[in-house]
């Protein structure tokens, strides 16, 4: 139902994020809100379990096991007292039901897209498709902006880090110790003094370290989040190597490869895109056949693995910005300037994937007849759009 929103969900979650919101989404149909009635969606079951606030995997069905509770909508000056009612019914396998009560009626038109997220054990509701909410959330002054307003905290090992990285900063441009694409993230971390290895935790001390090159122009480079391999126990292809023999290509070299970027927007070159089975909980990859017009499941991961990932990977982080000079073997880095972003907001997953930020990357090819290589399931984001994902970071220049 996101793709029907009358708002952009990326654009709604970037908002909320700036001020470290976390919510779900909702699009109200025309009979919905004549009733005030709603799915409860597999995205805000999830978001209102891991609040605490309400499971509906352990809620019988029928009037007698409902729950109600005080709600409020957001206004641009005040908060509107509503009720919610959770739900489900005794008909159609019992669907799990949101009720937001009769003001709803007036607060939102059909397929407005409405956040919803829980402050204090009490439920709010926001019309993100609305002007005025949306400019009330960055007025400090506004009733529902003082519920979220929080102070900052410092940190004793962010702030060695950031030394530690002013002191290589100092030194100007450094010549790269590997060359491609890895050179910048491996000179910064052998300067660091952190050994390479293939360990997913964070780089040090728990925070996780992304350099980035910056050159003249605009950078229109996406940023890598974590890599994760897929289920292949729950992947029709079975492994890397079935993957290949299924989508693969015949390279320049003459190897059997896959190099692509995977989307849920729509099918690639190759015909390959992501999809969201909600029902399961899965991201997979499917492939959509233009002879058959059939879309054929290939790849699954399970999507509470990958948030859980996601949430480890990054609990802080430093995005590490690098002017660069030369090529090869012969360029050169000057780190610059620091990005500290932190608590990345999982619930805010699912809706990123299925507007198409965040992205999945293929690197494999065949290393023998028995054996893959890859080098990473990389799941990626467009810098540009890290405040749909993070709350707004801190800014260190580094020289």
């Amino acid at each position: 139902m996101l793709a029907k929103a009358d708002f952009p969900a990326a654009t709604a979650l970037e908002m909320l994020t700036r001020h470290a919101i976390e919510a779900a989404l909702l699009v109200p149909t025309p009979t919905g809100l004549e009733k005030s009635i709603f799915d409860a969606t597999d995205g805000l079951r999830e978001y209102l379990a891991e609040r605490g606030y309400h499971d509906y995997a352990t809620q019988a069905q029928g009037q007698d096991h409902k729950v109600l509770k005080q709600a409020y909508l957001v206004r641009p000056h005040s908060l509107e007292p509503s009720q919610v009612s959770l739900y489900r019914p005794t008909t159609k396998n019992g669907d799990p039901r949101i009720w937001l009560g009769h003001p709803v009626r007036s607060y939102a038109s059909a397929f407005n897209l409405l956040a919803l997220t829980v402050i204090g054990g009490t439920l709010y509701v926001l019309n993100m498709s609305d002007p005025s909410v949306q400019v009330s959330l960055d007025d400090a002054g506004s009733p529902f902006r003082k519920l979220v307003d929080r102070a900052d905290q410092g940190d004793v090992v962010a702030s060695e880090l950031l030394g530690l990285l002013r002191q290589i900063s100092s030194k100007g441009y450094l010549r790269t110790l590997r060359p491609g694409d890895t050179g910048i993230g491996f000179t910064l971390e052998t300067m660091l003094g952190i050994s390479a290895n293939s360990n997913q935790a964070p780089d040090y001390k728990g925070i996780e370290i992304k350099a980035k090159r910056s050159r003249i122009g605009a950078d229109k480079s996406r940023s890598t989040l974590f890599s994760k391999v897929p289920n292949w126990k729950l992947s029709p292809v079975g492994n890397a190597l079935g993957l290949l023999k299924a989508r693969g290509y015949v390279d320049s070299g003459g190897r059997l490869s896959l190099y692509h970027t995977l989307s849920a927007l729509g099918p690639n070159s190759l015909g390959l895109a992501l999809d969201i089975d909600a029902e399961k909980d899965w991201l997979r990859q499917v492939y959509h056949s233009p002879s058959t017009r059939t879309v054929i499941h290939d790849v699954t991961w399970e999507i509470p693995v990958l948030k859980s990932d996601l949430a480890a990977k990054h609990r802080q982080t430093f995005w590490v910005r690098a002017m660069c000079r030369g090529a090869g073997q012969d360029e050169e880095f000057h780190y610059v300037e620091v990005q500290r972003t932190r608590r990345p907001m999982t619930a805010n997953f699912v809706a990123l994937v299925e507007a198409g930020v965040i992205t999945v990357d293929y690197a494999l090819h065949k290393k023998s007849e028995t054996r893959a290589r890859d080098h990473g399931y990389l799941f990626k984001i467009h810098p540009d759009k890290l405040g749909a994902l993070f709350p707004p970071p801190e800014v260190h220049a580094l020289s």
